[in-house]
């Protein structure tokens, strides 16, 4: 049993895509009130991939990856909050959260006052990830949710954090690709049971305010140490990988009107426009990767 969960394909998609079908099967018979109780399974589960990948928390952390998982923390307190604060902080929480993610990891590239294409890059990774995920977590409840409605967030979180997973092997860092791999097969897993029941002619279960900020905050973290201190990764890869969150605000309410009569479908078409920026950044990445990146060498 150990040596199958230290195969890194087991705890990268396997695992990770199994317990995200359970927290959605969870999910169908969990009432409204014990929203809590889901979220903070979501939250252990994401802190227990972060420690499998990153190791136990180091204090004083002092590499960027030793302090992704205390902003992991940070996530999940806020994540925590009543879900009240959340909406009406009108996105200004993930704004303040994200901003001083971004500072913490890249204050010694920012102090060095360097605007190369990298700097930049993480610049714009950072801005466009932060207006995502504010615009998502800023949004107001829709009175007659649509059928992509509870899809629209966790699809945004997947494109994210599938390219961001591919684009940062591909420049050469891997474990921060691995990271990104297990949040992308969680999201995977519960998305592919609320499809299903979606088909049946069910309800999709929506994730709470309080997941959707978690998720939101702990792949744009990521996406931005990739940014700031993966230099084989490529800029223009990273800048299309962080825009999902913002096409999955732009699909809000959209689809319904231009599509009325296919409901079933319409979560699928959702998934597939929010992902087009993620396919091009990923091929993007494959066609300017430097040689041997995908390895970690060179």
């Amino acid at each position: 049993m150990s040596s199958l969960l230290g195969n890194p394909m087991v705890t990268t998609a396997a695992l990770p895509l199994l317990l995200g079908i359970v927290l959605a099967l969870l999910a169908r018979f969990v009432p409204p009130a014990g929203s809590l109780v889901l979220t903070l399974l979501w939250a252990a589960l994401l802190l227990f991939f972060y420690g499998d990948t990153l190791g136990p928390p180091v204090m004083p952390p002092v590499a960027a990856s030793q302090k992704l998982i205390y902003l992991a923390f940070a996530g999940v307190v806020v994540g925590l909050l009543p879900e009240r604060i959340l909406r009406q902080s009108k996105g200004v929480v993930a704004i303040v959260a994200l901003a001083a993610a971004f500072l913490w990891l890249g204050w010694r590239r920012l102090a060095a006052g360097s605007l190369d294409l990298q700097m930049i890059a993480a610049l714009a990774v950072a801005v466009l990830t932060l207006t995502g995920a504010a615009m998502l977590t800023a949004r107001r409840s829709s009175p007659s949710s649509s059928a992509e409605e509870p899809f629209l967030v966790p699809a945004g979180v997947l494109a994210l954090s599938l390219t961001g997973a591919i684009v940062s092997v591909l420049g050469a860092s891997i474990v921060t690709g691995q990271l990104l791999g297990s949040i992308a097969a969680l999201t995977g897993g519960w998305c592919l049971v609320q499809y299903l029941a979606a088909l049946r002619g069910g309800a999709a279960a929506s994730w709470s305010r309080g997941v959707e900020f978690l998720m939101l905050y702990a792949t744009a973290t990521i996406l931005m140490q990739v940014a700031l201190l993966a230099p084989k990764a490529n800029p223009v890869a990273l800048i299309l990988s962080s825009l999902p969150p913002i096409m999955a605000m732009l699909m809000r309410g959209r689809l319904q009107s231009l599509l009325p009569g296919i409901g079933p479908l319409r979560p699928l078409i959702a998934g597939i426009l929010i992902a087009i920026p993620a396919m091009l950044a990923i091929v993007t990445a494959i066609v300017w990767a430097p040689h041997g990146a995908a390895l970690g060498f060179s």
